[in-house]
């Protein structure tokens, strides 16, 4: 029997063309871990059956899925982070300067993703992203999303023998839903009976799909199964992660204040821990009809940013008391792309009005004392907007669904 390395699989994704409709997802990126998973809400039968044993079966309930992803946070990488979680406007520049790409807080696009799991893939579609939370791992920026999807494909199990030469369709069991064949697409290759089988259609009654002729046997109950793909180079060119010894971070009355601050080292604050969380609370709607959610949602939305710097005046405790606001702004630097050195990968996080919730100085033997800080991200009613995000890489808008 064999056994599979963690370290030998992917995660892929790509933008959906329309919400919700799966797609074969190639864009291909590193991965530093993931746990998705698919709730089947199963529980118990519990009727009154002759039993004294709690329960002789296991009836369906309302699906959900999703889970954590972990990446490290380059520029083009980041792209397809926000796109999942904020709205994406129009896209300027071009390849030579490098295309800026700004986001605002609202409803983003749905993405397929999908997961190597050592033979197989795991498919899940109409994902969005749920929580984002941005941190400094060892000087390289790490990227940690929660996503929730409305579907999943891995395996089926046919419902009708195939019997060797020139067979053309597969028929799968609906032990699992009604329409197992949901998340598969033209082109995708999925195994039966230890075959490659190239889909051509899928077909409309949910449980057939249709290919050229094979030769392939397999008996009623047979696995198939989502083929896993080659792992593909990123295009454009994987870049390095972002890096705290290329951010700056100003922190001012106001966003303009902040923003001034973050022009230079002399006037950035020296911050030795620095997070941002964000979160969509997006919302599963069940629906008749089917046990996935229907759509995914966001609801009302809502960011921290945790801080640690060393003490060095009373200023931002008198902050807190006075419940004072502040800005900050975060710019982050990676690569020139223009070949005379005057644009470069860069990451612009702006929040417009904070406010210290809390602010502690703890003493520790030994220890410098620290301002250990929590911000709540709050909407300004005179910029009339909480957060502006931009992001300049190399990444056409195309592959952000434009």
């Amino acid at each position: 029997m064999s056994n599979y390395l963690s370290d030998q699989q992917y995660i892929a994704l790509k933008v959906e063309a329309a919400e919700n409709t799966p797609i074969t997802p190639d864009v291909f990126l590193p991965l530093i871990s993931e746990g998705i998973v698919s709730d089947l809400g199963r529980s118990p039968d519990e009727r009154i059956a002759g039993l004294d044993w709690k329960s002789d079966d296991l009836l369906k309930g309302r699906h959900l899925h999703g889970g954590p992803v972990e990446l490290y946070a380059d520029p083009d990488t980041l792209g397809h982070i926000f796109n999942m979680f904020y709205k994406k406007g129009a896209t300027g520049g071009d390849a030579a300067v490098g295309y800026t790409h700004p986001f605002t807080a609202a409803n983003p696009k749905s993405y397929t993703i999908e997961i190597a799991k050592g033979l197989y893939a795991q498919r899940y579609w109409g994902v969005k992203a749920d929580n984002l939370k941005l941190e400094f791992d060892n000087n390289k920026l790490k990227a940690s999303i929660d996503i929730k999807a409305v579907g999943q494909f891995s395996t089926a199990t046919l419902a009708v023998a195939l019997t060797g030469a020139d067979m053309t369709e597969a028929v799968f069991n609906q032990d699992y839903i009604l329409k197992p064949t949901e998340g598969l697409v033209a082109g995708d290759v999925v195994v039966i009976g230890g075959v490659d089988v190239t889909i051509t259609v899928v077909e409309a009654d949910g449980v057939t799909i249709t290919f050229a002729a094979t030769t392939v046997t397999s008996d009623i109950g047979g696995s198939v199964y989502l083929k896993k793909q080659t792992y593909t180079t990123p295009d454009p060119v994987l870049q390095d992660p972002l890096f705290e010894g290329n951010t700056l971070i100003g922190v001012g009355v106001d966003e303009t204040a902040a923003t001034t601050a973050s022009g230079a080292k002399a006037t950035a604050t020296p911050f030795q821990e620095f997070v941002i969380e964000l979160k969509n609370n997006l919302f599963e709607q069940a629906a008749s009809g089917q046990h996935d959610p229907i759509k995914i949602l966001p609801k009302m939305k809502e960011g921290r940013i945790l801080t640690k710097k060393l003490f060095a005046d009373v200023d931002q405790h008198r902050k807190w008391i006075d419940k004072t606001k502040q800005a900050i702004t975060l710019i982050s630097k990676g690569r020139f792309i223009k070949t005379d050195r005057t644009t470069w990968d860069e990451l612009s996080f702006k929040f417009h009005k904070v406010k210290l919730n809390p602010n502690s100085n703890p003493l520790e033997v030994g220890e410098y004392i620290y301002d250990n800080q929590e911000f709540d991200i709050l909407y300004d009613r005179t910029d009339v907007k909480a957060i502006t995000l931009s992001l300049v890489n190399r990444t056409s808008g195309v592959a952000y669904g434009d």
